[in-house]
């Protein structure tokens, strides 16, 4: 190109003329869908308008910028030994690029952006400051691309901007911005990582109960918050058509909660009524008060959309009245009987009774939290035997359900005493088809007027003297029983730790741990389900010379075996080295006696296989969790021995 021409319409005589290049005009951004170019192309102004020319004039025009065109494009090709250069007056963002080769435009392009490049956008939350760099975001620059539009090789675009760019590029007015490429999806990618540092899910109202006070405290819900993701990607592809390092507000939304004010203090209100007052609990000459902590454990707080619901909790309740029927109904009211040749014989005659209704008990005690009369009167239901001695007598006990049995080798007096009152409340008992038998309400309470004395029991965490020490082995045998007949469990528990005791004829062809039931009345019960479809009756028999304790179960077998696989032991802790210490006011002070030996902590798996008709049913897992035990003594800190 001729230098006179050059200098003509080059940038310095543009500035001479007092003439200033228009700013980037930026189109609407488009929603992302995968990869764009959202920079790059002429930048320029076109300072010529057609709106009242001549259709000579428009004819001529189109003559002379199709020549320019073909000019344009065609001479860095015929010329001999030539290297495109881009043209004077051709500026990159308003940087003269004229006279540079592609290599050249390939540094000079590189150092234009090396700053946008390592942090394209500064994304700020508040005080949150993110420092992205291009690659973070899937950001690049086509060097290429922006080279061809500098050097006027520009491919794929159309006749009209191809006319409009070499129009620009004679008049020395072509201003080129850098070909910006997104990954949008890398884009979205990165934001979607920093929602973790953003987002804020709606904290739902809740209600906080001081169980020592009663003081019952509002939480209000918290409004949460939520990143726009797609808003602030448009807000990045705008502000990334500059090619300068500029700041992005990140946007977000306010997610408000659902619940009001006026609800949240309702739900208070209920609160504060149901722990006004202690309910009674009555049945017959028995009661029972439940104080706030117990009622604490009552309340249901329940999470809905609209807030928090205050009521009483009707699953709690019926576990509670599930307890208190063990001290009303009155067991079995079948006769007893014992088997001779096979037939059931009555040895103690039918009797009527009662039993809790359950189901209206749960109703009015959830009643009472409502009321400010807050005495209940347990309702009951009267029972009466099903069967006549008649048929009694028919019934036939020739089949052996199974038999559970333990040891009790080496017990003491009193223990004895207690295995064999448990055994007798419970020997002749018929369990009805489809009944379920619970140990706690056929036994009754466990005292003087059952046949109970005091002795050594686990409570809680130790052992300590309890009436009916030892009655543990009673339900370990029946448990025994019932687990080796195949009958369903409703309730059972193992002991807090380990005790050798019941290791012995556990398992059918070996000693083990894993296979006892620990009760206490109120606590913890022993409950299992006749499914046979007869009668079951109870057998009990001690044989105290030998210190075994043999429960059968007999009835009419089903078809079904079972088998067990186990004990799986796992989790094995030592024993504490250290000895515990307790204060004993019934040992004359300055003798010990040791009422615990330590034992090692272990868990311990069984599996019940039962095999009906030929057909293996799913395993049933028993689980038991041994504590670690240490050895324990009492310290006596009663009056001293009389000399």
């Amino acid at each position: 190109m001729p230098q006179r021409y050059a200098q003509k319409y080059g940038p310095i005589q543009r500035r001479r003329n007092g003439f200033t290049p228009p700013q980037n005009l930026v189109s609407p951004a488009t929603p992302p869908i995968e990869t764009r170019v959202v920079g790059g192309g002429v930048t320029g102004w076109l300072s010529r308008t057609y709106d009242h020319a001549s259709s000579n004039d428009i004819r001529g025009v189109v003559i002379i910028a199709v020549v320019l065109v073909l000019l344009a494009v065609c001479v860095p090709y015929v010329l001999p030994n030539s290297e495109p250069t881009v043209s004077a007056g051709v500026t990159l963002q308003g940087v003269a690029m004229s006279g540079l080769t592609r290599n050249m435009l390939t540094e000079r392009i590189s150092q234009r952006y090396e700053a946008f490049l390592n942090e394209p956008v500064t994304l700020v939350y508040h005080d949150q400051v993110w420092h992205p760099s291009a690659p973070d975001l899937g950001i690049s620059i086509d060097i290429r691309q922006t080279s061809n539009e500098l050097l006027g090789m520009s491919t794929g675009r159309g006749l009209g901007v191809l006319f409009h760019t070499t129009w620009l590029r004679w008049q020395g007015l072509l201003d080129v911005g850098p070909h910006i490429v997104v990954n949008e999806a890398k884009l979205q990618n990165y934001l979607m990582q920093i929602t973790k540092d953003i987002d804020q899910p709606v904290q739902a109202p809740d209600i906080m109960i001081d169980g020592q006070t009663g003081t019952v405290q509002a939480i209000p819900a918290q409004t949460g918050r939520q990143l726009l993701v797609d808003q602030t990607m448009v807000d990045i592809l705008n502000t990334i058509r500059t090619a300068q390092p500029l700041t992005v507000t990140l946007r977000t939304n306010a997610l408000a909660p659902s619940t009001d004010d006026k609800t949240l203090a309702q739900s208070v209100k209920n609160a504060q009524q149901f722990l006004s007052a202690p309910i009674l609990i009555r049945a017959g000459e028995q009661h029972w008060l439940w104080q706030r902590d117990d009622l604490i454990r009552l309340i249901a707080m329940n999470k809905t959309t609209n807030g928090i619901q205050v009521i009483p909790d009707a699953n709690a309740i019926a576990t509670e009245v599930d307890r208190l029927a063990q001290y009303i109904d009155t067991g079995s009211v079948e006769a007893r009987v014992a088997v001779v040749d096979g037939r059931a014989t009555i040895v103690q005659p039918s009797r009527h009774g009662v039993r809790l209704d359950r189901v209206a008990a749960v109703q009015k005690i959830g009643d009472a939290f409502f009321a400010t009369d807050r005495v209940v009167e347990l309702p009951t239901v009267a029972v009466t035997p099903q069967l006549s001695a008649s048929q009694i007598g028919a019934l036939r006990f020739g089949d052996v359900l199974s038999t559970g049995r333990s040891s009790f080798a080496g017990s003491a007096k009193y223990r004895i005493t207690n295995i064999m009152a448990g055994a007798k409340h419970i020997d002749g008992v018929l369990i009805a088809p489809g009944a379920t038998f619970s140990f706690n309400t056929e036994v009754g309470e466990i005292n003087e007027a059952n046949g109970f004395v005091k002795g050594y029991a686990v409570v809680g965490k130790r052992t300590q003297l309890e009436w009916g020490g030892g009655v543990c082995q009673v339900s370990t045998s029946l448990f025994r029983a019932a687990f080796y007949a195949g009958l369903p469990f409703k309730e059972w528990h193992a002991h807090p730790f380990y005790i050798k005791w019941y290791d012995d004829y556990a398992y059918p062809d070996m000693a083990g741990p894993g296979l006892d039931a620990a009760i206490y009345t109120g606590e913890l019960d022993l409950r299992f389900v006749n499914d046979t479809g007869n009668w079951v009756m109870i057998d009990t028999m001690v044989d105290t010379e030998k210190q075994m304790l043999d429960i059968t179960l007999r009835g009419t077998a089903p078809d079904r075996a079972v088998r067990v696989v186990g004990p799986k032991i796992t989790n094995t802790i030592p024993a504490p080295k250290d000895p515990v210490y307790v204060d004993d006011a019934t040992l004359a002070t300055g003798t010990t006696k040791q009422s615990d030996k330590a034992k090692d902590g272990m868990s311990v798996v069984a599996y019940r296989i039962i095999t009906l008709h030929g057909k293996d049913l799913p395993g049933e897992e028993f689980a038991s969790n041994f504590a670690p035990w240490p050895n324990i003594f009492l310290r006596g800190t009663g009056p001293a021995a009389k000399p």
